[in-house]
């Protein structure tokens, strides 16, 4: 500067229009935010063009840092819940204030530790609504000591439900005589037809697999952990603890297509007796019932009743191929009797027949679904004491675990608290990773959760 310099200049600055050493005004620095935390760096800066307001991705990601967070109220009722960083690897947890339907914090992990220390310093939480993984648990009470924990009533359904799924992977025998005992009963009888052979699920032969499951026997009998078993083989230690159990090895079940015509089976049979054979008139035909399916179906099903043979005719089939797993097994116990179709009553009633531990298990699963959804407090320790000594080490097992976590089991019937919503703001969280393809690390993402639409 040249003191000796007659001129003078004098500037009188505007921050709210341009900030110091700014390259763009306010306006468009508040416009250019709201396009990246609505979209991603790159569709942003593909946008950014159309709005004449031309810039780089990289400067979008710079002007989404700059923005800063302001500081949540700790929350009186938190609820706690896991997302993933990367799929079946790492783990983050999503802390959700109940009472304000919002995200208050994003943590990089998924660990005591974190959660504890994170309640620490926002002390004041009263009530903390969790799922029922020991991290959790460890964490909120370490964390919150005086703080009223309740367990997440759609976790112990889905708890429950894997209790049944196991109780089933020891009767496989069991599943496939109840499929065969209902598809008796439901076949067709026709008298100048010869029906359609009922698919079935196709004979294994000795496999692989058969190998792993005689060696998985082999390795319990001789005192190796799952674990190991299971790095020994190289195989997962779900799949080594459900060869355990099992008396046999496990049939894959693959689901049968149902075809769209089968509704219509009666009619299209009876119109082909009459000699209607063309498959675009029939399908004009059903349209006019209500059918809402293509020709290519149609012609599919008009295709089986062509006779491979002189003499010969097939007909469409109405049922199915019916397939029954331990976890389909496992939804027949715990669903409203009187939701379940035909077929699936006809199930129920066949591995009643066939399983005495059905017998027991089903008016338990019929009474704890109950309990959950109507939340009755009062019914929990009877049906403890009952379920313990049912017999079924699958459900003892479980109740073993529920006794563990007594005092959160029980809040959950009695407080209207659940991680309902923080279920969907874990899925509006998944929306905006998918949004931000390869960018988004961690502080870019915890932002865009937290910042307010």
């Amino acid at each position: 500067m040249n003191e000796q310099c007659p001129r003078g200049t004098f500037v009188e600055r505007i921050p709210s229009v341009v900030p110091l050493h700014a390259q763009r005004t306010q306006r468009v620095t508040d416009t250019l935010k709201k396009v990246i935390l609505e979209t991603s760096a790159e569709a942003g800066a593909r946008l950014s063009k159309h709005l004449k307001m031309r810039v780089s991705a990289d400067t979008l990601l710079r002007i989404a840092r700059s923005i800063p967070l302001e500081k949540q109220p700790t929350p009186r009722v938190l609820g706690v819940d896991d997302w993933a960083l990367k799929k079946g690897r790492r783990y983050g947890t999503i802390l959700v204030d109940l009472e304000r339907h919002c995200p208050v914090d994003l943590l990089p992990e998924r660990s005591a530790d974190a959660l504890e220390q994170w309640l620490k310093d926002h002390p004041g939480v009263e009530v903390i609504s969790r799922d029922r993984g020991d991290e959790y648990i460890q964490g909120a009470s370490r964390g919150a000591p005086e703080a009223l924990q309740i367990a997440d009533r759609w976790h112990l359904l889905k708890n429950w439900n894997e209790a049944l799924q196991r109780m089933w992977n020891r009767h496989g025998k069991v599943l496939r005589q109840a499929v065969k005992h209902v598809q008796a009963e439901l076949e067709p009888t026709e008298t100048n037809v010869h029906p359609a052979p009922v698919s079935r699920p196709p004979v294994e032969k000795p496999s692989y697999r058969q190998h792993l499951f005689n060696e998985v026997k082999r390795l319990a009998t001789e005192g190796d952990s799952n674990r190991a078993i299971a790095r020994q083989l190289q195989i997962h230690r779900a799949t080594v603890a459900r060869y355990i159990v099992a008396d046999e090895l496990p049939r894959r079940v693959v689901p049968q297509n149902i075809s769209s015509v089968m509704p219509y089976g009666d009619y299209v049979q009876r119109r082909w007796n009459e000699g209607q054979q063309n498959a675009a008139q029939l399908w004009h035909e059903l349209q006019a019932q209500g059918f809402s399916g293509g020709y290519a179906s149609v012609n599919r099903a008009v295709k089986r009743l062509r006779p491979p043979s002189a003499g010969r005719r097939r007909i469409v089939s109405q049922q199915p191929s019916i397939t029954l797993s331990p976890r389909h097994a496992a939804w027949l116990l715990v669903e409203i009797p009187d939701d379940l179709s035909q077929t699936q009553t006809l199930l129920l009633e066949a591995l009643r027949q066939l399983c005495p531990e059905t017998d027991i298990a089903y008016p338990l699963a019929q009474r704890f679904v109950t309990m959950i959804r109507e939340r009755q407090p009062e019914a929990l320790d009877s049906w403890l004491q009952e379920a313990e000594t049912c017999g079924i080490a699958a459900i003892r097992n479980f109740v073993v675990k529920l006794r563990q976590d007594y005092d959160a089991v029980k809040a959950a019937l009695s407080y209207e608290w659940s991680n309902g919503q923080v279920e969907g703001q874990v899925n509006r969280l998944k929306t905006i990773k998918r949004q931000m393809y390869g960018r988004a690390n961690f502080d870019l993402l915890r932002l865009r959760v937290l910042l307010p639409p």
